[in-house]
């Protein structure tokens, strides 16, 4: 294998790579070569290219250059140990990365890219002074008497408290309901930390994964005729069946109601609408201006105003990357890509002056520090700084 780094080499390897025939010691060199700043403007470049193939009218996502460059480099990467995740929420799916394929996503270089057909000159890299934190924040559990107790730590011990216990086991938080008589509702909450997610098991068997900077208000053991939490921030759910009590998420003037599916609700405080995505079953949705039935695929908006809408076809893997570890991109746009970064990294994100329109597309792992997924808005020539907890980006 040649040592040479040059042009015509990094060249020879994308076009075998394009053409399905490099070796798996030819792919691995490929993503070696991609470590340095010139072969990943290069490969900005190429993309760009195969952007430029794109006829007036096709889809972008779905036309065979994007493909290629896309798939290539998440699925045809081979020649080292292959990490499977399975994706819970879609019996029989997994998701197969090569430690190449990854290094990609982690580093944030080919993960996200400029989806236009303009051309620009490399902007001028500017120092990343790093982001102060005064004190990491730990994942809490909010007892009904006001007790707090961290969840960062290798287990609990076990709590009674009312018809419940309570243990924290191998990273998940766990609630039985105890025989006895009728109690009073004593409700719990749970906070996620940033860069935190924690699983949770209500007393009635429903699982509920908390999103980072996210907080669940729930009951320690359900009594009457109906089961209710209340959701801040994002979570997913798998409702344990129980057609006597149907279950109720509030969120804000939102209420879904279920008796047992699969779905997942977006509800941070700076997104423009809140969002339920079905995954299986049925829930349905009310809001103050109306009420709406979902199908698995279809996803709820609800505005702050109480305007309800049916969004059909969704991306229900795009939607559920945070629970799988990564953030997933498919044609997302800039302020959609930095609300995600800015919940899971604990940063305010403000924008100056006029920013252009970008789109991005790919996957970066949630295990990358702010300082690497932030390369890729270098490699968009996206001018940016860092000013304690502010992610400042600057526009013309």
């Amino acid at each position: 294998m040649p040592t040479s780094k040059s042009p015509y080499r990094y060249q020879q390897l994308l076009q075998r790579w394009q053409q399905r025939t490099c070796s798996p010691q030819e792919a691995i060199e490929l993503m070696e070569y991609l470590r340095n700043d010139a072969s990943n403007r290069m490969l900005l470049e190429e993309l760009q290219a195969a952007f430029r193939q794109v006829q007036p009218g096709e889809e972008v996502m779905s036309s065979e250059p994007i493909n290629r460059v896309r798939e290539g480099l998440l699925k045809h990467i081979q020649g080292a140990p292959v990490v499977p995740i399975q994706r819970s929420h879609k019996p029989g799916g997994w998701l197969r990365w090569s430690a190449a394929a990854a290094f990609l996503a982690a580093m944030a270089l080919p993960a996200g890219y400029l989806l236009t057909h303009q051309s620009t000159a490399p902007a001028a890299k500017k120092p990343i002074a790093a982001a102060t934190v005064a004190e990491q924040r730990k994942t809490v559990l909010t007892l009904a008497n006001g007790q707090k107790v961290e969840l960062d730590k290798a287990g609990m011990a076990q709590l009674a408290q009312g018809n419940s216990t309570i243990r924290n086991q191998n990273g998940q938080l766990i609630y039985e309901q105890t025989n006895g008589g009728q109690a009073a509702l004593l409700y719990n909450t749970l906070t996620t930390a940033p860069r935190e997610t924690y699983p949770l098991v209500l007393a009635d068997g429903s699982k509920i994964w908390l999103n980072a900077g996210s907080s669940l208000r729930f009951p320690a053991a359900f009594a009457g005729n109906e089961r209710k939490v209340e959701l801040s921030g994002e979570a997913y759910f798998e409702i344990a069946t129980d057609a006597r009590k149907p279950f109720r998420i509030q969120v804000k003037q939102m209420t879904v109601e279920v008796l047992g599916t699969h779905f997942n609700i977006n509800a941070y405080t700076d997104e423009t609408t809140m969002n339920t995505t079905l995954l299986e079953g049925a829930v349905n949705i009310h809001s103050g201006k109306g009420s709406l039935r979902l199908a698995p695929g279809e996803q709820s908006q609800v505005s702050g105003d109480g305007q309800i809408k049916k969004i059909t076809g969704v991306n229900t893997d795009e939607i559920m990357a945070w629970k799988e570890g990564y953030f997933k991109f498919e044609n997302a746009d800039l302020a959609t890509v930095l609300r995600q970064f800015s919940h899971w990294y604990d940063v305010d994100v403000v924008y100056e002056g006029n920013v252009k329109p970008r789109k991005f597309f790919g996957m970066i792992s949630r295990n990358s520090t702010l300082p690497n997924v932030l390369k890729m808005l270098n490699a968009n020539d996206i001018a940016y700084r860092i000013d304690g907890r502010k992610l400042i980006i600057e526009g013309n």
